[in-house]
């Protein structure tokens, strides 16, 4: 079977008719939703509590030998293919090209538009060879070039997006921004451990949605 196939296979077994995008919070019926925000934007001391929370929560969330698929989309109008020598790729330890399984993904967000096309690229790997912090210090970037790093090399953000799909708890991670991130499982129990850990860092207009899961 192939990365791809594997990968199709996974979602369809536990997360049967969900197409990931953002918000994924909102697509799927047990999840979490995290306030990563503290503070005075713009200063260092605002970066810095973003990416300790999303390090953090990542921490618990995800094991070093947990297997993972690692889904990277970037929407391009023009040029459709992917780079290999792009910053996410870069992240990974040791990542050969024949590791990487590509695809397209139709009308993702506009339903009826045709050039609504996101270029995919999925890798199946183990968590302890990904800098995760450097992605998630890239992701929290996105909107405040000229920080540094970034997902993309020229300055610019738009389209890209990350999820780490956790095979062995069955659960999906997307940090969309510097505001926050959303996990999502199949099972409601694995998500529990998280909840109690970090609970103080629940979005508060969602935390009344989220309580009720864990009643």
């Amino acid at each position: 079977m192939t990365t791809k196939q594997e990968y199709r296979k996974f979602l369809n077994d536990n997360f049967k008719g969900l197409r990931i995008r953002k918000p994924l919070f909102y697509s799927w019926d047990f999840g979490l939703r995290f306030d990563l925000q503290v503070g005075e934007t713009y200063t260092d001391e605002y970066f810095q509590e973003v990416i300790r929370r999303a390090s953090t929560i990542f921490q618990t969330a995800f094991n070093n030998s947990d297997k993972v698929f690692l889904v990277f989309m970037d929407y391009k109008y023009k040029r459709r293919k992917i780079r290999f020598s792009n910053f996410t790729f870069k992240q990974i330890e040791n990542l050969q090209k024949t590791e990487i399984s590509y695809s397209r993904e139709f009308r993702l967000y506009e339903p009826e538009d045709k050039f609504d096309i996101r270029s995919v690229a999925v890798i199946k790997l183990t968590t302890d060879r990904i800098d995760y912090k450097n992605i998630l210090t890239a992701i929290g970037h996105a909107d405040f070039p000229p920080k540094q790093p970034r997902l993309d090399q020229n300055g610019f953000l738009t389209g890209k997006e990350i999820y780490f799909v956790n095979i062995d708890k069955k659960l999906i991670f997307h940090m969309y921004d510097d505001r926050g991130l959303d996990i999502i499982s199949a099972e409601k129990e694995k998500l529990r451990p998280i909840y109690k850990e970090h609970n103080n860092w629940i979005l508060d207009y969602d935390r009344k949605q989220i309580d009720k899961q864990f009643d």
